[in-house]
């Protein structure tokens, strides 16, 4: 699945864009506009994570028929990242490297965000992330 000029975007970059942008909006010093800007011109991807945790927020906050029918509208049109072996080899890899180096990626909490950085690894693809944990994470390129 590698795309030219294409960017793994984290969970809380997609939601802000493209799923709750007129409430991330309202927020002060929020950078939404940064973001916006950083993936112009440029193709969007997501990791299976992502899609999973828009699905469960959606359903935990029991989002309505037509809402939930707009949230599964923009994930289909989407490309997203499945759990294939090369993910399975980036999530094992990255997990042992953060480790051994001592960087937080490889904490039972960042399970997520692991899972979601193999996918970008794996394709070859940078992260758009408002987390921080991805930085200087081994192997994980940021935007």
């Amino acid at each position: 699945m590698t795309l030219p000029h294409a960017v793994l975007l984290d969970t809380d970059v997609f939601s802000a864009i493209f799923i709750t942008p007129e409430r991330v909006a309202r927020r002060q010093g929020h950078p939404l506009d940064e973001w916006k800007s950083a993936v112009e011109g440029r193709r969007i991807v997501i990791s299976f994570q992502t899609r999973a945790e828009e699905l469960a927020g959606a359903r935990h906050a029991q989002w309505g028929e037509k809402r939930l029918a707009n949230l599964m509208a923009i994930l289909d049109s989407t490309p997203t990242v499945p759990v294939d072996e090369d993910v399975i080899q980036a999530f094992a890899t990255l997990t042992a490297e953060a480790r051994r180096v001592g960087h937080g990626m490889w904490a039972k909490e960042h399970t997520s965000d692991r899972w979601i950085a193999a996918c970008a690894i794996a394709k070859g693809l940078p992260i758009l992330s408002g987390d921080g944990i991805f930085r200087d994470a081994p192997s994980v390129e940021c935007l």
